[in-house]
């Protein structure tokens, strides 16, 4: 493998891709639950969106000051002047491409192992660290 990250425009359409899977799933499939939940109902509220997919702009302007914030603090605390931004967005399409991949296993495989979506979150945040951990030693080389 020469590069352990992805390219920006990669990763960003990569990103667009899931969030649109993820809208799109949650309006197939939980008929628009998706924001009614803690964090996206006062927002859909606010702003009067009962459809997922009018939400997704706002998701990826979400997703890029968390990539762009993501990829300073890389830069100040990990010392990784080099593809920080890129290392953020690849960590960030990683973790959310495996919750999309819950999300089709439980809606299309009925995959009731993990039964709720807070439980999967301290698996996710293991996956996301290792694999920036393994990246960033890559890219000291």
């Amino acid at each position: 493998m020469k590069k352990p990250v992805l390219s920006k425009t990669w990763g960003w359409i990569i990103l667009i891709a899931l969030v649109l899977l993820d809208a799109l799933l949650d309006i197939i499939f939980a008929k628009g639950k998706g924001l009614k939940s803690n964090i996206l109902k006062p927002i859909a509220d606010l702003l009067g969106i009962s459809n997922p997919l009018f939400l997704t702009p706002l998701v990826l302007i979400l997703f890029y000051f968390v990539v762009k914030i993501g990829a300073w603090l890389t830069r100040k605390a990990d010392k990784i002047e080099v593809k920080s931004e890129e290392l953020v967005l690849t960590t960030l399409v990683i973790v959310y491409g495996i919750f999309v991949l819950w999300l089709i296993s439980v809606y299309l495989f009925n995959f009731t192992l993990i039964k709720n979506h807070l439980y999967l979150i301290p698996i996710l945040i293991i996956i996301g660290i290792a694999y920036s951990w393994w990246a960033e030693k890559k890219l000291k080389k």
